[in-house]
């Protein structure tokens, strides 16, 4: 039986093939190696922003802390009426405008009053004839007095009967009586024309106050009544500030405390006021309390229904005073304040509370500190965080 032999790989063969191996894996190792990563881009710092501006220090004082909250104008009850006439009829003259300046009892317009002077005419008529009636019947009485004296003296002297007497004495009785008739008369037909005569001093309308013609509502040849005002007239001179203060405030107003009324046209311009009333209800639903003010407004800035600003003083408290330059506004509440305050060699951008100005200054009740250094002007716009540049300042 033959054998037969197992056919067995060349030596040589089995090199070449761990070698090409060994090759590829090598490339493979070598092109992995040679891939280059993108480079990345640092980001640059920002540069620093340098500035040079003016500084001090803080220094607090006590400060009279004001309240503020809106308020309304309003005329006195009495300062400001609609003119209305007393009766209805056609206008026939009208002699103000709006804006004119009037006195108490100042002639504000006429009404046709034709109808009314016939009317007068025809009731003074029977008072004439019974005037003339009256004197008719003094006369006569004049007349039997003297009769009767005559008749007394003959019968003294028996010349005349006593029938004759009371005859005479009867007739004076009759006289007086006539007279007396006649003056009922006379009074009677003096009533007749006193409801037109009222009437007819109603077609002249003045004006009930002194002050300012606020408004005209007619003109010649319209037809008015009481209920249909001819003009408005109001008297500003002094005013009442109706205001709501907010019940949870510190401030604890009494009435005969004075109080300061600005406007925000004229923020410059303070009109002194003292509080007249004050509510002791709370409205729940503004959680305010009512307060009333009595205002001079020599000067008529003040309208009624105007809005404005009242500010009571309250109790003193601790403050900065900082030159109103030194304020800044918020970028994105303009209602709040800022001041730049010097940290470690820079500008920090630092909110405080504020009262209000005052010849230049501004008191700062929260956000600044005894020493604190801070900006005084110019620091508007610059970044917070910026460098304070206290040599550049001092070149």
């Amino acid at each position: 039986m033959t054998m037969m032999k197992n056919k067995l790989p060349h030596p040589s063969s089995c090199f070449f093939s761990k070698l090409l191996v060994t090759l590829g894996l090598c490339a493979s190792l070598l092109q992995a190696c040679t891939k280059q990563e993108p480079p990345k881009h640092e980001e640059e710092p920002e540069p620093e922003h340098h500035v040079s501006l003016p500084t001090m220090r803080v220094t607090t004082t006590m400060v009279q802390k004001h309240l503020t909250f809106p308020g309304k104008v309003t005329a006195l009850p009495d300062h400001s009426v609609s003119v209305t006439p007393n009766l209805a009829g056609k206008i026939t003259k009208v002699l103000v405008v709006p804006g004119q300046v009037v006195s108490k009892g100042q002639l504000i317009a006429l009404l046709d009053d034709q109808q009314l002077v016939a009317q007068l005419q025809q009731t003074t008529a029977p008072q004439r004839t019974a005037l003339n009636q009256v004197v008719q019947a003094k006369i006569a009485l004049d007349l039997a007095q003297k009769n009767l004296t005559r008749s007394e003296a003959l019968f003294a002297k028996d010349i005349v009967a006593e029938k004759d007497v009371i005859a005479a004495r009867s007739q004076v009785e009759l006289c007086k009586a006539q007279v007396e008739a006649a003056e009922a008369r006379v009074a009677e037909a003096k009533v007749a024309p006193l409801n037109v005569t009222t009437q007819l001093a109603w077609t002249k309308v003045f004006s009930p106050i002194a002050g300012v013609i606020a408004q005209r509502f007619l003109n010649v040849g319209d037809m008015t009544d009481p209920s249909k005002p001819i003009a408005h007239v109001v008297n500003l001179s002094t005013v009442i500030i109706d205001a709501n203060m907010p019940a949870d405030s510190p401030a604890d107003p009494k009435v005969g405390q004075t109080a300061i009324i600005t406007t925000v046209a004229l923020p410059g311009i303070k009109y002194g006021a003292t509080i007249t009333a004050i509510s002791p209800i709370v409205d729940t639903a503004k959680n305010t309390v009512s307060i009333q003010l009595l205002c001079r407004n020599d000067h008529g800035r003040l309208k009624e229904g105007q809005q404005v600003v009242v500010s009571i003083a309250t109790v003193a408290t601790k403050a900065a005073l900082v030159p109103q330059t030194s304020i800044v506004p918020g970028a994105d509440d303009p209602a709040e304040h800022f001041v730049y305050v010097v940290r470690s060699g820079k500008l920090k951008l630092t909110k405080v509370a504020v009262g209000d100005a005052a010849d230049g200054k501004v008191p700062v009740f929260e956000g600044l500190s005894d020493g604190d250094e801070f900006v005084t002007s110019g620091a508007y716009g610059v970044p917070d965080g910026a460098i304070l540049d206290r040599g550049a300042l001092a070149k």
